[in-house]
């Protein structure tokens, strides 16, 4: 089973940085377009696989090379080396807006002493122009419903009004296992990790629930890791 430091360090990053996010209306244009991206694109892609996904066919014009290694020719938020491996990260969303529809963010790490770039996580996140700014579920909690960690799926649907968990807030998947080293195994970092959050209505208009689920690649079913009551008028951003 995954560690809760690793499962820990993700949540960080996701409540860290810009979170996804939308109304309880239909899914944008943008939205269903990241998400179909989001679907295809699978940990362990090379550069030119996870190009072809997002470019089609015209993805070799978006290549290019540098310090022997085939990445974006898109800019890199971060590009470092340590221990002979490479690491590089982009992120994609509409520049021209302050607050964009969606946004993806991509990282690639390569083998020791390879040249070639493996995706390793893929993060998902979506805005929207409301009061919390994250897209919320059109889900309630039941009055006097009550989250325990490690509840699966059908069982928090079970405190829920209406059927299935609704619209998702954030999206991740990270998996070290195809660049990491025997070290990294040992210490747990070579297992996945694939997370969803929700934010759920709740009988107090002025609150929202936040619940983070960690799947569980055993049993193949996402169970609750984290929840957290939120204010609704505050800005997830």
């Amino acid at each position: 089973m995954t560690s809760t430091f690793s499962k820990l360090t993700i949540a960080a990053i996701l409540a860290g940085s810009t979170l996804i996010a939308g109304t309880a209306q239909a899914a944008t244009k943008e939205e269903i377009k990241a998400t179909t991206q989001f679907e295809a694109l699978k940990t362990g892609m090379t550069m030119e696989q996870v190009a072809q996904v997002l470019y089609g066919k015209s993805y070799k014009t978006q290549l290019t090379k540098k310090d022997g290694s085939t990445i974006l020719k898109k800019k890199a938020e971060l590009m470092d080396k340590s221990e002979g491996r490479k690491f590089i990260s982009y992120d994609f969303h509409d520049t021209k807006l302050k607050i964009a529809p969606t946004y993806t963010s991509l990282s690639f790490v390569t083998k020791s002493k390879s040249s070639v770039y493996r995706l390793t996580s893929k993060v998902l996140e979506v805005t929207a122009k409301t009061k919390i700014g994250v897209r919320e579920s059109k889900m309630q909690l039941t009055k006097g419903a009550k989250l325990t960690e490690g509840m699966t799926e059908k069982q928090l649907d079970s405190v829920l009004t209406g059927k299935g968990l609704g619209e998702w807030m954030d999206w991740s998947n990270l998996d070290y296992s195809m660049v990491a080293s025997k070290a990294d195994i040992k210490l747990g970092l070579g297992e996945p990790i694939m997370m969803k959050s929700y934010v759920f209505q709740t009988v107090d208009p002025k609150k929202r629930m936040f619940v983070s689920m960690d799947y569980n690649f055993k049993k193949k079913i996402y169970e609750v890791f984290m929840y957290e009551k939120v204010s609704a008028t505050e800005s997830l951003l």
